[in-house]
């Protein structure tokens, strides 16, 4: 008789699927050219190098991707930031949500009582998080190819 998988087996599993999507989304070529356009306009808006750091560390940092639009969107409405810039990395975050439905719809199929209401804005920020992770190397590689 087959044995039934335990609650336990299936978070475990849910979570291990989730991280694999996570990482295979992020490792793309279509995501890191994004990212790297994204670093591209930030360094050519000339913004200084701290107010990206604070955003990845912001990001690092929070349980709630609505912190990270909160931030760009101060920084844009300080005039610390361009608006063009920073409207287009909010649609960038803001575009992730979709691939975080999928794959929270994805993985409640194969686990259904580990996936709950929450899963796709933890996963949602999770993508969120990896791509200013590429959004700020590429910004910091920029202004260091810059200096002499």
């Amino acid at each position: 008789m087959p044995v039934q998988p335990v609650a336990g087996d299936q978070t475990a599993r849910a979570a291990f699927l989730i991280q694999r999507e996570v990482a295979r989304i992020a490792d793309s070529d279509d995501f890191f050219d994004r990212a790297k356009g994204m670093g591209q306009e930030l360094n050519d808006a000339r913004l200084e190098t701290h107010q990206v750091r604070s955003l990845e560390n912001l990001a690092c940092a929070t349980t709630m991707v609505t912190d990270i639009y909160d931030f760009v969107k101060r920084q844009v409405g300080r005039k610390k930031w361009r608006l063009e810039p920073g409207t287009r990395l909010l649609d960038a975050l803001q575009g992730l949500r979709d691939h975080a439905r999928r794959i929270a719809e994805s993985v409640r199929a194969q686990c259904p009582e580990a996936v709950d209401a929450d899963t796709a804005r933890q996963i949602h920020l999770a993508l969120c998080r990896e791509f200013l992770k590429h959004v700020v190397a590429h910004y910091l590689y920029l202004e260091r190819e810059a200096r002499p």
